[in-house]
């Protein structure tokens, strides 16, 4: 396409070079992805709250969060499970107001035999002090205590009195009651003989935080994965609101949401049915180690990793650093498809208690008028269109809507180099878009999108309108195989 570099009226001999990049980049461009974590940084944390940072190392993560705070659990979580070069962004949140901490009294009892050991597991973390046959409940408990507290990363403090460890979660609200405590967790760990340990649960954490301040801390900036602990209905509602309006045509900054909700089949079912965002993702565990915040970074990092590769892939990365439930008391495959329907996602559970990714649902399940609609329950299919939407829409950005085009609505032989956008060229544009998608597995069926694929100018108001219908490529789940067995002779 020839053009004038120079104006006709320069008539002083010269030679000029333009250098254009518009086509430098040829074939699949990567969508811009970042994981945000959202949560509760210690006082000693150098970061703001309410404030947006990149972080990128475990020194920098440290200085910025505390050791031990909520977000720095999440921060490392989601870095063992991300691909290297996905950006991890944090936003720090405030307490909610005169928030009460977690806490649990846990009482050392008898005495040993003969030397051991006696051990506890405090969010999946394992601390163990040696007994000896001469310690005392009173004894043991100022050992388990000092080393706790020496365990900075641990999520709680701890203090002795007598024979018993009181445990307290290092931030206030309902979140510390999730801070998983146990004597053994593997079927090797062997307490000392004669000395028992009463662990009740963590709680009379309360008062949730507000995440109002994180979403304005949010303007201008998306991130395409969004990891949330905060799941009352208050700060879901927020974010689902949030997130909704970044769906739509005059905003275009979507992204998801990964919570995590443990408990029972029931609880969670109780938790899903009061949910319906097709841009929420839920992690559904029980019995489990590992913190419901980290599960949720982790999660949030392996599924953004994925679908900077492929949005169509189903994530099925293995989950690095999860403590899942020991045999046996894990989901059953009917608790687990039972979740799947209400908009969960559980996890697939190894048998040395690790796991990974199995199915990765949405919460939406019914329509604005209330009817069972699975139209944006597959979170894979989300991921495809927000990819396909970015990839069209920043065509049109970079190439022709401020590339001097006009809109020639019944121009048919224009003169040679004129930059003029009509039906055809539009269609051409998306047919030759559509083939890249086809190519690269994320979308199909080439005959039918050109037979739905429409265009039409509105010259008066400058305006090029274009619809069509993409068949997305979808997952593969589940295989049926009939075998008629014939016994002999045919």
């Amino acid at each position: 396409m020839f053009q004038n570099l120079m104006n006709l009226n320069f008539l002083v001999p010269y030679v000029a070079g333009k250098i254009d990049f518009s086509r430098a980049i040829r074939g699949m461009r990567g969508m811009p992805c970042r994981l945000l974590l959202v949560g509760h940084k210690l006082a000693g944390g150098t970061l703001a709250v309410g404030t947006l940072s990149t972080i990128s190392s475990e020194t920098e993560a440290i200085a910025k969060l505390g050791e031990g705070s909520m977000l720095l659990g999440m921060w490392r979580a989601a870095k063992a499970n991300a691909d290297l070069g996905l950006p991890i962004d944090v936003i720090s949140i405030a307490e909610g107001p005169a928030a009460i901490k977690a806490s649990s009294a846990v009482v050392v009892g008898g005495a040993p035999t003969y030397g051991g050991e006696v051990m506890i597991y405090i969010g999946g973390e394992r601390i163990s002090v040696g007994a000896t046959t001469a310690d005392t409940p009173a004894t043991i408990a100022t050992k388990l205590a000092a080393a706790i507290n020496a365990r900075t990363l641990l999520p709680v403090t701890a203090a002795a009195a007598v024979d018993t460890v009181t445990l307290t979660a290092r931030w206030g609200g309902p979140s510390g009651n999730e801070i998983d405590l146990r004597g053994s967790y593997y079927p090797d760990d062997a307490p000392a003989v004669g000395v028992t340990l009463t662990i009740p649960v963590m709680s009379g954490g309360a008062v949730n935080p507000d995440v109002t301040p994180v979403i304005m801390a949010m303007n201008l900036y998306r991130a395409t994965e969004i990891v949330n602990p905060f799941t009352d209905s208050t700060n879901m509602v927020l974010f689902e609101t949030e997130l909704g309006a970044r769906w739509l045509y005059n905003n275009m900054q979507d992204g998801m949401l990964a919570t995590c909700m443990r408990g029972t089949e029931g609880s969670i079912t109780t938790w899903l049915n009061t949910r319906n965002s097709p841009h929420v993702h839920t992690i559904c565990v029980t019995n489990d180690c590992t913190s419901p915040w980290e599960t949720a970074a982790m999660a949030g990092a392996a599924i953004e990793s994925s679908a900077a590769i492929d949005p169509a892939v189903g994530p099925t990365a293995k989950l690095v650093g999860y403590k899942g439930p020991t045999q046996g008391n894990g989901f059953v495959p009917e608790s687990m498809n039972n979740l799947l329907g209400k908009g969960g996602s559980p996890l697939n559970v190894a048998a040395d208690y690790t796991a990974s990714l199995l199915r990765m649902v949405t919460n939406y399940k019914t329509s604005a008028g209330g009817a069972p609609d699975r139209s944006m329950a597959e979170m894979c299919w989300l991921k495809t269109m927000s990819y396909y939407r970015w990839y069209r829409v920043t065509e049109f950005q970079n190439k022709y809507n401020n590339a001097g085009y006009k809109l020639a609505q019944y121009v048919e032989q224009p003169i040679p180099g004129q930059k003029l956008m009509t039906v055809d060229l539009a269609k051409e544009i998306m047919i030759g878009l559509y083939k890249v998608f086809c190519d690269a597995g994320l979308c199909q069926n080439m005959d039918y999108y050109i037979s739905t694929l429409d265009a039409e100018i509105d010259a008066p108001n400058g305006k090029l309108k274009i619809i069509d219908e993409p068949v997305i490529v979808t997952q593969h789940y589940q295989t049926e195989i009939t075998s008629s067995v014939v016994a002999g002779q045919v």
